[in-house]
């Protein structure tokens, strides 16, 4: 049984049964209880009774139809027998045991005994003018034959209530079961991007109502990433297009002698150098997402190493016009310097490529539980509005101008490897603020200089 209305039926019926088993058991115990305790005081009665008939008459008056009692309207007689001192039978109930002794008989007021291999409950009382013992007794085969028709009438009750029970019990399955079979019909429907598929059920407050509401959110997730990776394509497939074009272009017009062959063959070098760079990044971010390969880690400086971007970042700064500065007192940590300069240079890149006059990378050192050590990158260019400064950093996302966005998704990407952040807002200087937080969740070797 895998399935979960077979699950919950068996533990219902399982259940049924154990609470079936209890209650049959307690009433069984209950009701010899409430019996016996009759049987003994109607026996303790009817042996004063007899006890009264032995001072006045002899003891060959004593009858034991004399010795009547009634139990739930049933109609029962005490046996009885007398004794002397020497547990010697003097009279009873039944003439073949005058004058045989009683053996086992223990000897109180009431109880049991054995008698004839039969369990008997008896009661026992003395007479003061002669040394004899007076005894009434009733076999419990006798007595508990009583629990038959009760019995049959109880088990006739339960097995009603029972069926009752599975009834409720299948019906309140099948109310449970009913949307979890039409969320997986749903499910196995549910196509992305499909504008007249049917959604799914309405999500309630109970806790299938929210498994449909999650189903419903994580749909929704698969559709905007079905949407932004159909645009990825759509980006990435124009901009491989347009290098493309530009190397067939130039080609047809070296063959044509349009172009002197060594300007064409520089349009084609550096177009196709763009390709391998932008190929480069679409296979770097899909190892980033897919493959959990081991960073070699070292012992830097980063005050070195920001020094060392700026300058490898220099002479296209200046190209520009641009003024690249570096601000950073010296820092010593332990970790991937690779993907850390792989960060760094993307952010200045994006900086020089957007800015009017100038970039400035700075070293932060908070020192506190919430970070120890913050990057930030400012330009005094235009930066970017709400949107953009929101969306920039996600998967197959296009700015405004038509730019993918790859080395951002790259960086936030290893930021979150070098257990990191990396986040957008306003620089002081007027234009885009990028700033890689690291943050303690390993704690790395760290000192500070001067």
């Amino acid at each position: 049984m895998k399935t979960i209305r077979s699950k919950m039926l068996l533990a219902l019926f399982a259940s049924m049964l154990v609470t079936v088993a209890f209650t049959v058991l307690f009433f069984i115990h209950l009701f010899d209880d409430i019996l016996l305790n009759q049987v003994k005081e109607q026996l303790n009665g009817q042996t004063k009774k007899a006890v009264k008939i032995i001072r006045v008459d002899d003891l060959e008056d004593l009858d034991n139809d004399s010795f009547r009692f009634f139990i739930k309207d049933i109609l029962f007689y005490a046996d009885y027998f007398v004794i002397d001192g020497q547990d010697k039978i003097v009279a009873s109930s039944s003439a073949g045991r005058v004058g045989m002794k009683l053996e086992g008989f223990p000897g109180t007021h009431e109880g049991y005994m054995i008698l004839n291999g039969k369990k008997v409950l008896y009661s026992e009382a003395e007479l003061s003018h002669k040394q004899f013992r007076v005894i009434l007794y009733s076999p419990l085969s006798s007595l508990r034959a009583m629990y038959i028709p009760l019995f049959r009438t109880t088990l006739l009750s339960i097995a009603a209530s029972f069926v009752v029970i599975l009834l409720i019990g299948l019906f309140a399955v099948w109310r449970t079961v009913q949307p979890l079979n039409r969320l997986k019909e749903a499910v196995n429907k549910y196509e992305p991007n499909m504008p007249d598929r049917d959604q799914f059920l309405q999500a309630d407050h109970t806790e299938i109502g929210e498994l449909i509401q999650t189903f419903q959110l994580m749909s929704n997730r698969i559709d905007d990433h079905h949407r932004h990776q159909l645009e990825f394509l759509q980006n990435v497939s124009h901009e491989l297009k347009t290098p493309l074009m530009s190397i067939q272009g130039y080609v047809y017009a070296i063959q044509d002698q349009v172009v002197s062959t060594d300007q064409g063959l520089d349009i084609i070098a550096t177009q196709s150098q763009r390709l391998i760079d932008m190929v480069g990044k679409l296979i770097q971010l899909s190892r980033l997402e897919t493959v959990d390969e081991e960073w070699p880690v070292a012992v830097i400086d980063l005050k070195n190493m920001a020094e060392e971007a700026v300058y490898l970042l220099m002479p296209t700064a200046l190209q520009r016009g641009i003024h690249l500065t570096a601000k950073a007192n010296s820092f010593i940590v332990e970790t991937a310097g690779e993907q850390l300069f792989q960060i760094l240079l993307n952010l200045l890149q994006n900086a020089v490529r957007h800015t009017e006059t100038q970039v400035k990378l700075t070293l932060e050192l908070s020192g506190d539980d919430h970070a120890d050590w913050i990057f930030h990158v400012d330009d005094d260019g235009p930066g970017l509005n709400e949107h953009d400064g929101q969306h920039i950093f996600r998967r197959f996302y296009t700015g405004n101008n038509g730019v993918t966005g790859l080395g951002l998704t790259i960086s936030k990407q290893l930021a979150t490897r070098l257990h990191a952040d990396l986040v957008y807002s306003d620089s002081p200087l007027g234009g885009a603020r990028f700033s890689l937080r690291h943050y303690p969740a390993e704690r790395e070797i760290q000192h500070q200089g001067a």
